[in-house]
């Protein structure tokens, strides 16, 4: 085995690190968040919060970036591993986080072996690839965390987070979600994850994000994901014949006409907060039944990070050139997409593919451990 296959095996092969802290930031199962601590004595660090990535599919927790987390606190920062709600329904044979399923397979993060007897859930919970994302859920967690979780470390008093110090990072699915919290100011108002200014953040470190959704969909990544994500229960395959219309959303388009003025203000904003946010006001209609098309057109308006630039929060994105599962294609067309409004995005490619990147046994994951340290204008440790 070599190659991708090597890399993926790899990160689903490392056994899983438990957490300093573990804490909710709201009231559903996958609301919950995992604390990773500097060394003592190491002084106020850095705030990281990490998405997990897994194409919003909920086989794939945050407990297999656990080891890349205790590796970025071992490097003298503070990490917040955030769990949020994906595809499938609480009566999912693997349930909404599975933390207590032992020995691999989904809940702890691992890839169930191709001699695991355990089914794998489609979108009719039958079998097939798991269902991606939950609208509106996936997208309320997300911006709940962003907004609860410096507050939440806070009152837990942990020792050595500086929370006036935060810094964005996630990896595919969660690269998307990073993105598209720091753009929250440009969604409409009327929006319920609107922020009248940008998020109190240092900055964003995008690891091979789904970044653009047109870019994304063209090339059927994840198998349909981004469509499933948006309520298109058709949407096995994002590429051929899906239901949302791209009319008016593409990498140029503004989504609204906010003023980015003042938008390097680090005043906190605590308008939204806790993880149970009103969602009936999010084109319309809930996360299990077929969105129409002009809902999906509208979803996608909102959802994608691409056409909600420019954010004017500084962003990194990391991206492996031999990645097969988000082709470098995405980071690309978003960092064009930046370019054309006017937002300078850094992209740093690596060898390899998508998983080395958040693989603590390889060179790419201190080259992503120096970016989020060099946002956060610490000296990141040995």
């Amino acid at each position: 085995m070599g190659g991708a296959a090597a890399e993926e095996a790899s990160v689903f092969g490392l056994a899983p690190v438990a957490p300093d802290r573990t804490a909710a930031y709201g009231e559903h199962p996958d609301q919950v968040v995992d604390f990773y601590l500097p060394p003592d004595g190491s002084g106020p660090a850095p705030l990281v919060l990490l998405f997990h990535g897994g194409a919003w599919r909920a086989p794939y927790d945050r407990r297999h970036v656990s080891p890349f987390a205790a590796f970025l606190a071992g490097r003298g920062l503070a990490v917040a591993s955030v769990e949020y709600r994906r595809g499938g329904d609480d009566s999912s044979p693997y349930g909404p986080a599975a933390p207590e399923m032992p020995g691999g397979g989904p809940g702890t993060g691992q890839r169930p072996g191709p001699d695991d007897p355990r089914p794998r859930p489609g979108p009719d919970g039958t079998g097939g690839a798991p269902r991606a994302g939950r609208w509106p859920e996936t997208f309320d967690d997300i911006a709940a965390a962003v907004d609860g979780v410096p507050r939440l470390a806070r009152d837990l008093g942990l020792p050595g987070a500086d929370t006036d110090r935060v810094v964005l990072t996630g990896h595919s699915a969660g690269g998307h979600a990073v993105l598209w919290a720091a753009a929250r100011h440009r969604l409409p108002s009327g929006t319920p994850w609107y922020l009248p200014s940008p998020s109190p953040l240092c900055g964003v470190v995008a690891l091979a994000p789904i970044a653009d959704f047109a870019t994304a969909r063209a090339l059927d990544v994840c198998s349909g994901a981004v469509g499933q994500l948006l309520g298109d229960s058709g949407a096995n395959s994002d590429s051929a014949g899906d239901n949302i219309s791209d009319s008016g959303v593409n990498s140029d388009s503004r989504v609204n006409s906010h003023s980015d003025d003042g938008a390097n203000s680090h005043s906190r904003n605590n308008s939204h907060s806790g993880g149970n946010r009103s969602s009936n006001r999010v084109a319309n209609s809930g996360s299990h039944g077929r969105a129409r098309t002009d809902e999906l057109t509208a979803r996608l308006a909102l959802a994608d990070p691409a056409a909600l630039l420019p954010t004017a929060v500084p962003t990194t994105v990391v991206q492996g050139r031999a990645d097969t599962d988000v082709p470098p294609a995405v980071a690309d067309a978003f960092v064009a997409a930046a370019s054309r409004v006017g937002q300078r995005v850094r992209l740093v490619t690596t060898e390899g593919g998508h998983f080395p990147l958040v693989d603590p046994t390889t060179p790419v994951a201190h080259t992503v451990a120096e970016e989020i340290a060099r946002l956060a204008g610490a000296h990141p440790g040995a």
